[in-house]
């Protein structure tokens, strides 16, 4: 696994929060995780961590909860994946599943392993929530069809 856990679920509710409110807009955790299979303390965690990294804002009381700092479109996946795992992690984990990347000429694959690092880095850099929002619409819309 390229990222922790924490990392796939601060992705998942933040798309779902994305998808539910307009930039700015409050929207309550429960609200956001409702119908998900999502751990909410873990994932409240998570959200005070993206708060303390400038990703979301929270208040408290009535009209409060967590909403997006900026607009789904100027949130990459590179921020939110810093925000939770630090910077380069998947730069020091070994695709072919050895506990670290050894950098050594004696690993044959490891140029290999650099590419698809330097496309992960592309994908990171190039998708935003808003991009995720979308893809998740046009699968939902596809499987809805097939119906």
């Amino acid at each position: 696994m390229l990222y922790s856990v924490g990392c796939e679920y601060a992705i998942q509710a933040l798309s779902r929060l994305a998808g539910r409110v307009k930039p700015g807009e409050y929207c309550l955790l429960r609200n956001i995780l409702d119908g998900a299979d999502l751990p909410g303390h873990f994932v409240g965690k998570i959200f005070q961590t993206l708060v303390r990294e400038d990703i979301l804002v929270s208040a408290k009381g009535r009209g409060g909860g967590f909403a997006l700092c900026r607009p789904p479109e100027k949130i990459t996946l590179r921020q939110v994946v810093e925000a939770i795992d630090g910077s380069g992690r998947h730069k020091k984990r070994c695709f072919l599943g050895f506990s670290e990347c050894e950098d050594h000429p004696d690993c044959r694959n490891h140029r290999r392993c650099d590419r698809m690092r330097d496309q992960i880095d592309e994908l990171l850099d190039e998708t935003t929530l808003a991009d995720l929002i979308k893809l998740t619409a046009e699968t939902k819309g596809a499987r809805s069809r097939k119906r």
